[in-house]
């Protein structure tokens, strides 16, 4: 769902759906992964998901939103268990009238996102403000970057190149800034779950990145004159986790690697 003033639809792929949990293990520091075909994002505890009706889910980041929609052969059963990952490690939403009522459209509607856009914007931007991240269109997307499947295809890259220096060994300390946003007992109580334990990663770790290389594209285009200041939200909420993100000298060393990767070119 583009940012465009015409808000267009775009039909992006068809394929199986996985998630995936990344774990690095002398580390607190971890992130979950969702890919159809090659395409891939993360799923962050400052991002919203956003369940729009039995078998679809809105995501929401800086700039992006997508929307996922299962078949009707995929059991509902199966559609909760996948419900119950997003409440564990998302800034979980949904769409249901009360909590026993259903949702406000037929399952398998075939106009859902053009239906629910207003209704998962309006959830997805107040969200994002509340933990300081900046919705809609990015500033850094302008001239020759405005496209918004081009911002699709840096933010899959990104996040392949994160989840694999995760996995390699090669994202270390000295990378990253973990922010202890927990509440006192839950830092100090050795009992809690382990899922309090662990670093969840921000939204920004990824956005960051595809901003970087936006500016980047728009300078190296002569184009520096359309670029705005960027406003820094305010973090309005506790969060309740350990929130981890690149400082600046892991943001370097993830752009020079995607900045030299072919999608990184323009698409005119």
């Amino acid at each position: 769902m583009d940012y465009d003033d015409e808000q267009t639809l775009r039909f992006l792929r068809l394929g199986d759906f996985s998630v995936v949990l990344i774990m690095q293990k002398c580390s607190p520091i971890m992130m979950i992964t969702c890919t159809v075909g090659e395409l891939q994002w993360s799923i962050t505890k400052d991002a919203p998901v956003i369940r729009v009706d039995t078998r679809g889910f809105g995501f929401a980041m800086p700039g992006l939103l997508y929307g996922l929609q299962f078949s009707s052969s995929c059991q509902e059963a199966m559609m909760d268990t996948l419900e119950t990952i997003f409440i564990k490690f998302a800034d979980y939403k949904h769409l249901r009238r009360g909590e026993v009522g259903g949702y406000p459209w037929e399952d398998n509607e075939p106009n859902l996102w053009a239906k629910s856009r207003r209704k998962i914007e309006k959830i997805a931007n107040k969200a994002l403000s509340r933990f300081g991240q900046v919705p809609g269109k990015s500033l850094s997307a302008v001239g020759n970057q405005d496209s918004g499947l081009l911002k699709v295809l840096r933010t899959s890259a990104a996040t392949k190149m994160v989840s694999n220096a995760i996995l390699t060994g090669s994202l270390r300390s000295r990378h990253i800034d973990i922010q202890d946003m927990r509440p006192q007992d839950k830092c100090n109580n050795e009992n809690v779950s382990a899922i309090y334990q662990q670093a969840f990663p921000s939204i920004s770790v990824f956005n960051n990145l595809v901003e970087a290389v936006e500016i980047a594209w728009v300078i190296s285009s002569g184009d520096s004159h359309l670029l705005k200041e960027k406003k820094i939200g305010e973090l309005k909420v506790l969060v309740g986790f350990q929130i981890w993100r690149l400082n600046q000298e892991g943001i370097v060393a993830f752009v020079e690697k995607l900045i030299s990767r072919p999608i990184a070119c323009r698409i005119d």
